[in-house]
């Protein structure tokens, strides 16, 4: 029997679900039986083997429900093989200092449980896709330009590298 993976998001215009959509059948081609759902969707953790967390980043803070699951699921999830990843357009500047600014936003997930492992990638600016005074505050003050500034090489290379160092810790 294929060892159990939830890939969980927390998404507000779909570009982190899409992400873990991608992330998700780098799993199952690696032979995992996979399950991706939203964060409010999951009901329990207990058939999982290991769980993979992501989460879109707003106004430098991670969407509110994902802060709550963990939370409320961190005496099981401390049991797991847990990893994180997190969507932020200040990802579209790959340096390392935009790397580590990012990274620190997982930091309310850290401060709960342990992760094997940590992504940050950029995501989407679409304007259509957000209200009004969102809209107006990333384009006239954070001038954030609209363009989907995500990196599949980078996204899957991550997720491939996750199969490979999960397989020995779920596999009992």
């Amino acid at each position: 029997m294929a060892s159990r993976v939830l890939i969980a998001y927390a998404t507000r215009a779909g570009s982190t679900m899409e992400i873990a959509q991608s992330i998700g059948r780098s799993f199952m081609d690696a032979g995992y039986a996979t399950d991706t759902l939203e964060v409010k969707k999951v009901r329990s953790l207990e058939q999982y083997d290991a769980v993979i967390l992501g989460t879109a980043v707003h106004t430098g803070m991670l969407m509110p429900e994902m802060v709550r699951f963990v939370r409320k699921n961190k005496m099981v999830l401390r049991r797991m093989s847990v990893a994180a990843f997190a969507v932020c357009l200040s990802m579209k500047k790959q340096t390392p200092g935009h790397h580590a600014a990012a990274k620190e936003f997982l930091d309310p997930v850290r401060r709960e449980i342990s992760l094997i492992s940590e992504g940050c990638f950029a995501g989407v600016m679409d304007y259509s896709r957000v209200g009004f005074v969102a809209r107006f505050i990333v384009k006239n003050m954070v001038q954030t330009p609209e363009g989907d500034f995500r990196e599949w090489d980078a996204i899957n290379g991550w997720a491939r590298d996750l199969t490979e160092r999960l397989q020995p810790l779920v596999i009992a």
